[in-house]
């Protein structure tokens, strides 16, 4: 048996850098998980939004459960038998591409686009190029960055700076992100004007059903949409959240569920859920 090498309980909200900063060691376990935490926290080189990084997203990044995440940094979980856990192997869901796509328009409009994956795979931190390249976007703008995992601080970050932004897994190690820079004259903006709170019950738009659960207290936005999907009567779900839901993940890929984007808007978490073809 493993010796508990972290004497505090971990919480999803706690930042990765003060785990791995009172336990370096926790760093070459998380490596074994995802080879790119080795460049994101490694001391020397640390990358700017590294210390932005919760639990809760780190899990997201490994592909793991936060469960096992807290497991493999506790020294309770060797990194081998991650991949005989329940829910490790997701299926990874297919780019869609629909009639007012934010990365069709992107890629119509030539969008500035940047890989980071090369940067990241050599050590080099990405963020001052992402940040140079979102200034140059005009008002209702695009821009499209590839990374090897969801970058959710970053997504913050340009949030602030009048962004939403869109997500999407393409491979097991790929994510596409494209950001829309918001135009302030625009009526109804999605930045300035999240979508009013409907309450606590599904309801059925052009675009199919919607759940909001903002304003719940834990566990219960987790319940309703684990009840909503188990009774088998949707195949697609858009789930309107407070903030990212970690602890759902896992029992999505157990129902046969995945996540198709994520919006971050100001006020409010967009995820566009589907059961897996």
């Amino acid at each position: 048996m493993m010796m508990n090498l972290l004497p505090h309980p971990l919480t999803p909200d706690m930042l990765l850098v003060d785990v791995i900063t009172e336990h370096p060691g926790a760093i070459d376990r998380l490596t074994g998980l995802n080879p790119a935490f080795a460049g994101l926290l490694d001391q020397p080189r640390r990358h700017a939004m590294a210390g932005q990084i919760r639990l809760g997203e780190a899990a997201r990044v490994a592909g793991v459960s936060f469960e096992a995440l807290c497991r493999v940094l506790q020294g309770e979980l060797p990194t081998s038998e991650i991949a005989h856990l329940p829910g490790t192997d997701r299926p990874v869901p297919m780019e869609r591409k629909t009639v007012g796509d934010w990365f069709v328009q992107a890629e119509r409009l030539s969008a500035p686009h940047l890989d980071v994956r090369p940067l990241l795979a050599s050590g080099q931190d990405p963020f001052s190029q992402v940040m140079s390249m979102s200034a140059r976007v005009p008002a209702g703008g695009f821009m499209v960055v590839d990374a090897p995992f969801d970058p959710a601080p970053l997504r913050r970050v340009l949030a602030g700076k009048g962004f939403t932004s869109q997500g999407r897994q393409v491979g097991p190690t790929h994510w596409r992100i494209c950001w829309r820079r918001e135009d302030p004259t625009e009526a109804g903006s999605v930045t300035d004007e999240p979508m009013p709170r409907h309450g606590p019950e599904p309801w059925n738009a052009a675009d199919g059903t919607h759940l909001d659960v903002r304003g719940l207290q834990p566990p219960e936005p987790l319940t309703r949409v684990l009840d909503l999907i188990d009774r088998g009567e949707i195949d697609r779900l858009t789930l309107h959240h407070d903030r990212e839901p970690v602890f759902l993940y896992p029992m999505l890929g157990e129902r046969g569920w995945s996540c198709l984007s994520v919006e971050h808007l100001q006020g409010e978490v967009r995820i566009e859920l589907a059961r897996d073809a």
